[in-house]
């Protein structure tokens, strides 16, 4: 399989297919469909062109999303944190309904895009934000934050919120190199 260059108005490449039958990735468009209710995004089926790297990126995300034990409030806020901070409109887009869905307040999310820093009224949401900031800016955590984190979660949460943050700006990078629609 082979990626079809674009021009720099769409896509870098073409997104597989949703509809490809007798492929490996057939069964894994399928799965995502039964898993989600809905068929792979566009985003999915451009990192499909490597469809080894897909089903291992796929198995991560979805551990992260659908069995992880980060409360969805904190899961979608950390995701939100790190479209904005990536500007990865597409994860911003994807993720924001269901942020909102999971009780996030919709003007203080709207605020960061015209540099907002309100406290948050949950000190979890605060320190989640500030959790990926400090990634963001310089890729570790200090120690008054670490602090901060473990007084608030678990070492399992801390450590999923680490690899959440980082597999979400893994991929908003992707995202954002290959111009995701």
């Amino acid at each position: 399989m082979t990626a079809e260059a674009l021009g720099t108005a769409g896509p870098r490449i073409a997104p597989v297919s949703p509809d490809i039958v007798d492929d490996p990735l057939a069964s894994l468009f399928a799965g995502v469909a039964r898993h989600y209710g809905a068929p792979p995004s566009v985003g999915q089926r451009l990192i499909a062109n490597h469809p080894r790297l897909y089903r291992r990126w796929l198995a991560l995300g979805s551990e992260l999303l659908t069995n992880g034990e980060l409360p969805s409030d904190l899961r979608e806020l950390a995701i939100l944190r790190v479209a904005h901070n990536t500007g990865c409109d597409y994860e911003w887009r994807s993720h924001g309904p269901a942020a909102i869905a999971a009780g996030l307040p919709e003007a203080m999310l709207a605020s960061w895009k015209n540099g907002g820093a309100e406290a948050w009224p949950d000190p979890r949401w605060d320190a989640v934000v500030d959790l990926a900031d400090a990634l963001h800016r310089s890729s570790t955590v200090d120690d008054r934050l670490w602090d901060r984190l473990a007084t608030l979660f678990s070492v399992e949460l801390i450590l999923e919120l680490l690899v959440l943050v980082g597999h979400y700006t893994t991929t908003a990078f992707v995202l954002n190199a290959l111009r995701a629609p």
